[in-house]
């Protein structure tokens, strides 16, 4: 029988095997499509064996999906705790912040979802949470043409994780605060 000392330290061993995975599939994807990585890359990179990866994921999509699970969770959680102030401008600024605030500390992860080389249903279903949320559903509420609404949507999505990469991309040298005004600012606009 395992000691608790040992559980503890297997469970950061874990911890740890599982972040070394996601950073070299991150790390991978910054230059190529995941159709395009073979688990021996991103065992080789992570300096894991191909067993371990194994035991953990059982391929590199699955990987992929577990990056994203974590993401979303985390960007719903924020979500839920502002559903009570869904038409409070202050209140929707302050989740904006939050949610970048998130993405600027998790940034080498995230960062790669929002490329051509991530999945482009992370960035619909993500945005698509928040529509469901009503966040953004008053975007739209004045659209009557159903394909209408889908394109403004999808524009809103795709300016959004535009703006998020070059942020990114350019050393997120805008504040938090600002790039969440500007985000808000922009996807407010009445056409």
């Amino acid at each position: 029988m395992a000691t608790i000392d040992t559980q503890v330290k297997e469970s950061r061993k874990t911890r740890y095997t599982k972040m070394v995975l996601r950073d070299s599939l991150m790390e991978l994807m910054k230059t190529k499509p995941i159709s395009a990585i073979y688990i021996k890359e991103i065992c080789a990179l992570a300096d894991i064996s191909r067993v371990t990866f194994y035991k953990h994921y059982t391929d590199q999509y699955d990987l992929l999906k577990k990056i994203e699970e974590e993401t979303f969770a985390a960007i719903d959680t924020i979500l839920n705790r502002y559903a009570v102030y869904k038409n409070d401008k202050k209140m929707t600024l302050q989740m904006v912040e939050e949610i970048l605030q998130h993405i600027a500390d998790n940034n080498k992860s995230i960062y790669v979802l929002f490329t051509e080389n991530g999945d482009i249903n992370f960035q619909k279903n993500l945005f698509s949470s928040m529509y469901r949320k009503n966040y953004l559903k008053s975007l739209t509420d004045k659209l009557t043409d159903e394909a209408e609404k889908q394109y403004f949507f999808l524009f809103i999505v795709t300016g959004t994780a535009g703006i998020i990469c070059h942020w990114i991309n350019n050393g997120m040298k805008t504040s938090v605060h600002e790039l969440a005004r500007m985000i808000i600012r922009i996807t407010s606009q009445k056409m």
